[in-house]
């Protein structure tokens, strides 16, 4: 197995410092405060990018704005199936595998709450391959959490999922939005 840490010296982890307090800090700046040549901060940036022990993320920050996160813990037997369903949704934000009972952690994004809980009960709860399920929503992120948001400009009569949000109870009785990848959807930003 290949150790992604392995040569990464006091520079490159100078680099990563002030990269991850000013992400658009120029080379030629970190090349000054670090008394070494513009190219060669160019090259240890890409050697960083290589490794996959520097990337960029463009997204929003889910501390300042008032999007709603809902993190989900499931028992099943079948997480990859879950996971194909999920990559469908476009509240769909990550998952982690997991030790212990609940072995895979969701991660979900919305403009309220509402959608969120929305999509989970008629999309989660009822699928017989989860066995056991734990919903809460995070209150607010502690550090900035850039979260990556693809606004879906694609919209659809028919949801990723093959619902049709007119005629889905939750829609219809405004608990939800909506699917962002449906014409029907009445959300602003995703």
């Amino acid at each position: 197995m290949k150790v992604l840490t392995k040569g990464v010296d006091e520079i490159d982890k100078k680099i990563l410092l002030l990269l991850s307090e000013n992400p658009e800090v120029s080379q030629a700046d970190l090349a000054e405060n670090l008394k070494i040549s513009q190219p060669a901060v160019s090259l240890r940036v890409r050697k960083l990018k290589e490794a996959g022990l520097l990337a960029h993320l463009i997204g929003m920050n889910a501390k300042k704005t008032q999007l709603s996160l809902g993190r989900i813990d499931i028992n099943t037997n079948h997480p990859e199936q879950v996971l194909n369903l999920l990559n469908k949704c476009p509240l769909y934000l990550n998952s982690f595998l997991n030790s212990g009972g609940y072995n895979l952690t969701v991660l979900l994004i919305g403009e309220n709450m509402r959608s969120i809980a929305s999509c989970v009960d008629s999309h989660l709860r009822p699928d017989p391959i989860i066995k056991e399920m734990e919903f809460n929503f995070v209150v607010t992120p502690i550090r900035d959490f850039i979260v990556p948001i693809k606004p879906n400009l694609d919209k659809k009569k028919i949801t990723p999922c093959e619902k049709d949000c007119s005629k889905c109870v939750f829609y219809v009785n405004n608990r939800c939005l909506g699917c962002p990848a449906s014409i029907h959807y009445k959300g602003t930003l995703l």
